[in-house]
């Protein structure tokens, strides 16, 4: 799919875009459990953001570091990180882009979404695709005056740059973000964040109520 901005010239294709779910971490705030397989409403977290991806005909694969038999069920490859240990997000983005510059010679960019959040905006490519310029490497999401490092669409021709960081050992996305041109991508608060995430029991719960709400009205 193409897709045009009113009378402005091609921006990007979707096919260009490659998108993976971030699940390489190992959930320790939430106190046992893997958190993205919790459900909500007796939906999965995970099968929220997959059902999110699919119904918008978009490329997906999966990072992730363990509990691979219930990722596998959604035949959709899943990238282990490169570098061991748990190395946070940045590793999970590396493995991806390898994986892609290897697999899927047609992608120019990955575009990242952390396994926590349940509520992702209807319009995220949309809001992407319509603040792109040519210019920046990096789109990071934002909202209600705080930035989104995890949900990120990245140039691929910074697979060096991201494997130069790896080797420093630095394990913050910011700090490689902001050694390239970024920009960040501002979405409205409604009810509530469209990038709230999921990191304890307790967020777990306040999620129930969100979709509770958002239901009864």
């Amino acid at each position: 799919m193409l897709f045009f901005l009113g009378r402005k010239e091609l921006i990007i294709n979707k096919n260009s875009i490659l998108f993976v779910i971030l699940a390489g971490g190992q959930s320790k705030r939430f106190g046992g459990g893997y958190k993205t397989f919790q459900k909500i409403e007796e939906i999965s977290i995970f099968d929220r953001i997959i059902n999110f991806l699919k119904n918008r005909n978009l490329d997906v694969i999966i990072n992730a570091n363990s509990n691979y038999k219930q990722f596998n069920k959604k035949n959709i490859p899943v990238i282990k990180d490169i570098k061991k240990g748990f190395q946070g997000p940045l590793a999970g983005i590396h493995a991806s882009m390898v994986w892609s510059t290897k697999n899927m010679l047609n992608k120019k960019w990955l575009f990242t979404i952390p396994s926590d959040t349940p509520f992702l905006p209807n319009d995220l490519l949309e809001k992407f695709l319509e603040n792109y310029d040519n210019k920046s490497q990096i789109f990071i999401a934002s909202s209600n005056n705080k930035i989104h490092p995890v949900v990120s669409m990245i140039n691929l021709n910074l697979l060096k740059s991201i494997e130069e960081e790896i080797e420093s050992n630095n394990r913050k996305i910011m700090e490689w973000v902001k050694k390239h041109k970024y920009r960040y991508i501002e979405f409205q608060v409604k009810d509530f964040d469209p990038f709230f995430n999921i990191n304890t029991k307790f967020d777990l719960k306040q999620a129930e109520k969100l979709i509770s709400n958002k239901i009864k009205k």
